[in-house]
């Protein structure tokens, strides 16, 4: 019985420190030793969840729902693989019965929330949070929940005071330190950054709690212009995340190269006779932090659109329906191309997603900047959509991705030869795009938007076959749901400061330098 308790503990410890990969391992060999513990299906079905293996964790976690059909945390990570996997009736009906069960279980209020909050209903989200929060009111997890709802809505006021009511709780819970340092400007002497410094020192933190603590720190220390300083933090806390991740920039690079050779042999303008019924679909896309957010804001000002945001459904029924062995597959895309009831099927797919949302708008944005990647399947699947490429100054554009933390993506963030070289290939793949879609793919360049904001925001909106509001140009004022760090730069009004903002940092990032 000791053996069995020790080993759970070494994996709790390694699926706190996301060394899931490992945890599955272990995991699956204890489960032959001992089929009866339910912990074990747990953790090896979150260790699945964790990885976008969701399909995996599903068939774990009904494995295990049938072992105890009255396990409730078993019942809520199956809600939560429905939700990840698109299943959401499935998914609140599941919550539903849990909090039957047990009205005083707040993970079912959390999760069936993020579930809320990721359809764009963060009305809905903060009724089930605070639902959660009545029940258990010193709940770290429940008082983040909060904190970025309002975030999203753009109430930082709010967002900072549940951060902080949360770091209350658990000084140890560095994301609220992260969404504060995003939600405000830092002057000297600043309290929270003098609590950080403290921290950094005083606390024994984890890899992960360390890695959100040095990004705080050193977007605190560049508001302060203290750029030394806030280079060392932001370089360790990439260093630290980096080593965490297992990940390979040369798989990349043989996706690119097999995107380009497959759609080589496809003639992407014998799509314009495909039709299908839907809603008019905006992409959006581009490297993050190229101003995808911004140019939502922008869009969504319309009052013909509905901003849905960063979607991962596309993404989803590619690598599901159309990749073999890690790689896009050249059989499934050309029976795309070829095959119309194929196409039919993914097409429904993805506007079953969209669903969720409720839109009555005509038009719907689909803000993933990574869909670039996806372009050519694109224009087979909605040949009447339109696409909006963001670009920015490379050298800015890649400094702003290595100063931010994407828990749970971008892993080619985290290392500056790394970044660069994959900005380089971003960078031929939208070239064979444009060479391939001449006049089919709108270029929203940062630095014009800035510097001309009216001239290009008509262009944009003339672009996306919308008649001209004035609403576009007070685009700052949108009370659209955003759900990622550009929440608090999106809010603002046009501003220039980020401009050439790589300088600064210039003397610390050589390997960029190399490679841009």
């Amino acid at each position: 019985m000791d053996k069995i308790q020790d080993n759970i503990k070494t994996l709790l410890n390694l699926f706190d420190n996301k060394k899931f990969d490992e945890v599955i391992i272990k995991s699956k060999k204890l489960i032959r030793k001992f089929p009866n513990y339910l912990i074990l299906y747990n953790i090896l079905g979150s260790s699945y969840q964790n990885t976008g293996r969701f399909n995996l964790a599903r068939d774990i976690f009904i494995k295990a729902n049938k072992m105890d059909a009255s396990n409730i945390a078993i019942m809520n990570n199956l809600a939560n693989v429905h939700k990840n996997i698109g299943e959401m009736e499935l998914s609140e009906n599941l919550f539903q019965k849990i909090i039957k069960k047990n009205p005083n279980y707040t993970n079912a209020y959390i999760n069936w929330g993020n579930l809320k909050r990721d359809s764009n209903d963060f009305e809905s989200a903060i009724n089930l949070y605070n639902k959660a929060y009545k029940i258990d009111e010193k709940n770290p997890v429940v008082l983040y929940s909060l904190a970025l709802a309002y975030q999203g809505l753009g109430d930082f006021k709010l967002a900072i005071n549940f951060a902080k009511k949360t770091l209350q709780i658990d000084k140890k819970f560095t994301q609220a330190d992260m969404l504060i340092s995003q939600s405000q400007k830092y002057e000297n002497n600043n309290d929270h950054y003098l609590e950080m410094k403290l921290k950094i020192k005083d606390l024994e933190l984890n890899d992960v709690q360390k890695t959100n603590l040095l990004f705080a720190m050193s977007k605190a220390e560049e508001d302060m212009d203290l750029i030394k300083e806030s280079f060392t933090n932001l370089n360790l806390a990439n260093h630290t995340w980096r080593k965490l991740l297992n990940f390979n920039i040369n798989n990349e690079i043989k996706i690119f190269n097999k995107i380009k050779s497959i759609f080589n042999k496809i003639d992407l303008t014998k799509t314009d006779n495909f039709n299908f019924q839907g809603k008019k679909l905006i992409f959006i896309l581009g490297m993050p932090r190229s101003g995808t957010s911004l140019v939502e804001q922008i869009i969504t000002s319309h009052s013909d659109v509905f901003g849905a945001g960063e979607l991962p459904q596309l993404s989803k029924i590619i690598k599901n329906r159309l990749f073999y062995e890690d790689l896009p597959s050249e059989d499934g895309l050309i029976d795309l191309f070829q095959n119309e009831s194929f196409a039919d099927q993914l097409r429904l797919e993805y506007y079953d997603y969209l669903k969720r949302f409720n839109a009555k708008n005509p038009f719907i944005t689909d803000k993933a900047p990574l869909n670039f990647r996806w372009i050519g399947i694109i224009k087979i699947l909605f040949p009447n959509s339109k696409i909006v490429h963001c670009s920015r100054n490379s050298k800015d554009n890649c400094l702003s991705i290595f100063k931010n933390f994407f828990e749970g993506g971008l892993d080619f963030g985290y290392n500056q030869k790394e970044l660069g070289t994959y900005y380089n290939i971003y960078l031929d793949l939208i070239k064979f795009w444009q060479k391939k879609l001449p006049g089919l793919i709108y270029e929203a360049k940062y630095e014009h938007i800035i510097q001309s904001p009216e001239l290009e925001i008509k262009k944009i909106i003339k672009f996306c076959d919308l008649h001209w509001e004035e609403n576009c140009l007070e685009f700052h004022r949108n009370k659209n749901p955003i759900k990622t760090m550009s929440t608090a730069q999106a809010r603002k009004p046009i501003y220039k400061s980020s401009l050439n903002s790589f300088e600064k940092f210039s003397p610390f990032l050589n390997d960029l330098n190399k490679l841009l």
